[in-house]
């Protein structure tokens, strides 16, 4: 005989969320018991008859968590949070004043619970002052906790506005050497597989690096220095007249920067050369008093080139975001040659 079982859709998923549900009601739940809890056990009423100690500690408690209360889940959100300073200083010496009425009106009331002998003394100027700071330092305290989170929340989002800022910038690079690349392929293909086959492993490693090496924070900067090379390389392809020299110091090719910050002048150095004279790209990479100075040189295209210039801005912003206040930045631009000097501490 066969058994049908029938099963809801989604139920593993809806069985996850109900616990999930249930979870954070009873942290919610242990956020007000615990501080409640704690605030009963402090409270003293030994001033009133015993079978009415509990419940005059029970509305001690509430009356407590009264200020906190107010303030952290009205005040704070509708007043403090939305700029409305004054108006949130008005609030709560309301409030306070308020719980003081209270205070005062509910005495009365409350006398005949008092043990024999017991009884309230009339409220002098001291005790209003008393009050008023006890209250004020509930009402900082229950300020301070929602101001804080605001704070951790901001940050955290900021955080990771930032980096993903900096993994969009890092990547920006201009896609079209990538275009012209197999462009060149294609002919290599058939009139020097030779040469093809070396295309590609250049290439190859050029993405690998732009997928993997690059993501892992800082790199080495003879990785770096190889990834530039293989772009160079697959750009002479497209023009032989193009003479590269790159020179780094000895000791510095194990130093550690972020990727892709050099990049962008090689592009820039690539994409406004002179092709028509004398094309060329002078490269040099040093240390001088500790820092890391990086030089680019090249000759400026008397022809018009197509407006760009966001590789340019993108390594900007983010210079200033990796080293802010300890990078310099310098370019300079005479009609026949620009030349650019980057310095940074890292």
């Amino acid at each position: 005989m066969w058994q049908t079982s029938h099963f809801v859709a989604g139920g593993p998923l809806n069985m996850m969320e109900m616990q999930a549900s249930q979870r954070k009601t009873i942290k919610s739940v242990l956020q007000h018991l615990i501080p409640a809890a704690v605030i009963y056990g402090i409270v003293g009423m030994n001033d009133y008859q015993l079978q009415w100690q509990p419940l005059m500690k029970i509305l001690g408690t509430l009356f407590i968590l009264t200020a906190p209360y107010v303030n952290q889940y009205l005040l704070v959100p509708q007043l403090l949070l939305r700029f409305r300073y004054y108006a949130y200083a008005v609030g709560v010496l309301v409030l306070i004043s308020l719980l003081l009425g209270v205070t005062v009106w509910t005495e009365p009331l409350v006398t005949p619970l008092l043990k024999p002998g017991k009884a309230f003394t009339p409220y002098q100027v001291k005790d209003v002052l008393v009050f008023f700071v006890m209250m004020l330092s509930l009402v900082a305290a229950s300020t301070a906790i929602p101001l804080f989170w605001q704070w951790v929340q901001a940050s955290y989002h900021r955080t990771a506005s930032l980096q993903t800022e900096l993994e969009n910038l890092k990547k920006q690079l201009s896609p079209h050497f990538l275009f012209n690349t197999l462009n060149n392929l294609d002919t290599l293909i058939y009139a020097d597989q030779h040469r093809a086959s070396t295309v590609v492993h250049s290439l190859s490693r050029l993405l690998r690096y732009q997928l993997y090496l690059s993501g892992s924070g800082q790199v080495c900067l003879r990785q770096e220095l190889e990834f530039m090379e293989d772009f160079l390389y697959l750009e002479q392809l497209r023009h032989d007249m193009l003479d590269v020299r790159l020179t780094v110091d000895d000791g510095v090719q194990d130093m550690l920067l972020h990727p892709f910050l050099l990049m962008p002048f090689v592009e820039n150095a690539v994409k406004h050369n002179e092709y028509n004279g004398n094309a060329y790209i002078h490269l040099h990479i040093s240390v001088i008093s500790g820092c890391l100075r990086f030089t680019c040189v090249n000759p400026v295209s008397r022809r018009p080139v197509a407006n760009g210039g966001a590789g340019l801005n993108n390594v900007r912003r983010r210079l200033s975001l990796l080293y802010p206040g300890r990078h310099m930045l310098q370019t300079d631009n005479n009609g026949e040659v620009y030349t650019v000097a980057l310095t940074f501490n890292i």
